[in-house]
């Protein structure tokens, strides 16, 4: 049943590669923006309003949001990304420490670089190879 559930998902594909992406990536800068709230909040409370927790109770709640948000957004766009399951865990995994979904992210798009650009050269050596034989 749990592996159903596992083909299930991995088939269900809402997003263009694209769209996931876009949405990845805001919801990883959106997170890291929590971080700092986070740690701002703290250094209020802690040399502004020595004594007072709204600081980092608001600030808390606020990034509290943006990395549940985060995970969601990790959830939903990992299969339009083709993701695998341990890169869907090491995306979410990334977020605990503070920019950790910002580290990520700067990871993920260079592995994208590099397979656009793989693709890009491929389809040239290919359009290339097949006009030099008269075929285009």
């Amino acid at each position: 049943m749990l592996i159903g559930i596992l083909r299930s998902y991995e088939r269900f594909r809402p997003f263009s590669e694209e769209e996931a992406w876009g949405l990845f990536r805001l919801a990883a800068f959106g997170e890291a923006i929590g971080w700092t709230l986070l740690i701002i909040g703290i250094l209020v409370g802690k040399y502004v309003l020595p004594g007072n927790p709204a600081p980092v109770a608001i600030a808390g709640r606020i990034h509290g949001t943006l990395f549940l948000i985060y995970i969601a957004a990790v959830i939903a766009t990992s299969p339009s990304q083709g993701w695998s399951f341990l890169r869907t865990m090491a995306a979410g995994i990334a977020s605990v420490p503070p920019y950790g979904s910002l580290t990520f992210e700067q990871w993920a798009a260079r592995g994208r670089r590099r397979t656009h650009l793989s693709q890009a050269v491929s389809l040239t050596l290919y359009h290339h190879c097949v006009s030099d034989i008269g075929l285009l």
